[in-house]
C-alpha cells in the first residue's frame, strides 16, 4: 500500500517565487553616479581668471575675528617651490602666499597659531597651511607663534598647498 504524503511543516517551506535582489543595481547605480560626477570636476574648463577674494573683506583692508585683526597686503599663487639654498620643498599643486599683518585687538596677551588659518577654493573646499614651507618664507618674521602682546602686530606670510588649477 502506498502512504500518503506527509503535510508540509512550517520548517519546510518551498519558496513559490523570489524576488530579484536590488542591492547589486543599487550598489552599479551608485558607482555610475559617483564616476560621472568626478567626470564632471575634472573635465570642466572654467576658462575664467583666478579669483581670490578675503572673507570678509578685501586686499588691504582690516577685518577683526576674536581678538585679532588681520589685514591680508598681497596673495601670490602658482608658486612652484620655495625655501633657500639647502632645501627646495615643492608642493603637491602650487603655493599660495599670503601676506598678513596680524594685530592683537585685545586687552591680553594672545598666541596667533597659523595653522587654524584656512583657504578655501570657489567651490568651498578647504586648504590648511603648510608649516614645513611657512619655515622657509618667514626667516626674517616674528614667529607666529610668539605672543602678541595688546595693540601690537606681527607680519608674516601663511603659506598653502593648493591644487594647480585653484
Amino acid at each position: 500500500m502506498t502512504q500518503p504524503a506527509p503535510a508540509p511543516t512550517e520548517d519546510h517551506v518551498s519558496p513559490v517565487h523570489s524576488r530579484p535582489r536590488r542591492w547589486p543595481w543599487v550598489a552599479v547605480l551608485v558607482v555610475l553616479l559617483a564616476a560621472a560626477g568626478v567626470s564632471y570636476f575634472v573635465l570642466r574648463d572654467d576658462g575664467g581668471p583666478e579669483v581670490v577674494t578675503t572673507a570678509g573683506g578685501q586686499l588691504g583692508k582690516p577685518v577683526r575675528d576674536g581678538q585679532f585683526v588681520f589685514t591680508v597686503s598681497a596673495v601670490r599663487c602658482g608658486v612652484s617651490e620655495v625655501g633657500d639654498e639647502a632645501v627646495d620643498l615643492e608642493p603637491q599643486g602650487a603655493y599660495c602666499l599670503v601676506d598678513v599683518q596680524v594685530k592683537n585687538g585685545g586687552t591680553s596677551v594672545e598666541f596667533f597659531d597659523s595653522t587654524s588659518q584656512k583657504a578655501y577654493d570657489a567651490a568651498g573646499a578647504e586648504f590648511a597651511t603648510d608649516m614645513q614651507a611657512e619655515v622657509f618664507v618667514n626667516t626674517n618674521a616674528q614667529n607666529f607663534l610668539d605672543p602678541i602682546n595688546p595693540g601690537a602686530l606681527v607680519k608674516g606670510t601663511l603659506v598653502f598647498d593648493v591644487p594647480e588649477k585653484v
